[in-house]
């Protein structure tokens, strides 16, 4: 499900620009103890384009709330973001 809407160009389910910049601007002045639960950060997720998804996952891993495993980027929850 959460990659259908992205294979297919829905823009009704995306993450507006505006929204998403705001949202990546919070979590970089956010110390790593403010950082939303993986099921939060999971959510938000499966509103972005797989553009915002790669800047969002590195994000993440640079603050400690997923891992780089092999390729794939990994919430705490065990949830694969890309």
């Amino acid at each position: 499900m959460q990659l259908s809407y992205r294979q297919n160009g829905e823009k009704g389910d995306t993450m507006q620009k505006k929204l998403f910049d705001t949202l990546i601007r919070n979590l970089k002045n956010s110390p790593k103890c403010d950082i939303p639960s993986a099921d939060i950060l999971q959510e938000l997720s499966l509103q972005m384009t797989f553009e915002q998804i790669n800047t969002y996952a590195r994000l993440l891993v640079d603050k400690g709330a997923a891992e780089y495993n092999y390729g794939r980027i990994i919430l705490k929850n065990g949830y694969q973001l890309i």
